[in-house]
């Protein structure tokens, strides 16, 4: 399988992260809120938009799995 090379994060895309970080993190109760950190979901989404994912809503689903 070939490494794909990281796309780099432009402004735009460094913005809407943030947005759909906030999103993730709203979006999830208390309990689960408890369970996983700020810095996974960050995590997560920066992994996503490196692979070069821009959609919103994809970008929200692969903070949450």
């Amino acid at each position: 399988m070939a490494i794909k090379e990281p796309v780099p994060l432009d402004l735009k895309t460094v913005n809407v992260v943030k947005e759909v970080l906030e999103d993730a993190w709203y979006s999830l109760g208390p309990q689960r809120q408890a369970t996983i950190s700020k810095t996974v979901l960050t995590e997560r989404l920066l992994k996503s938009a490196a692979r070069g994912e821009r959609n919103r809503e994809r970008l929200l689903a692969d903070a949450l799995e």
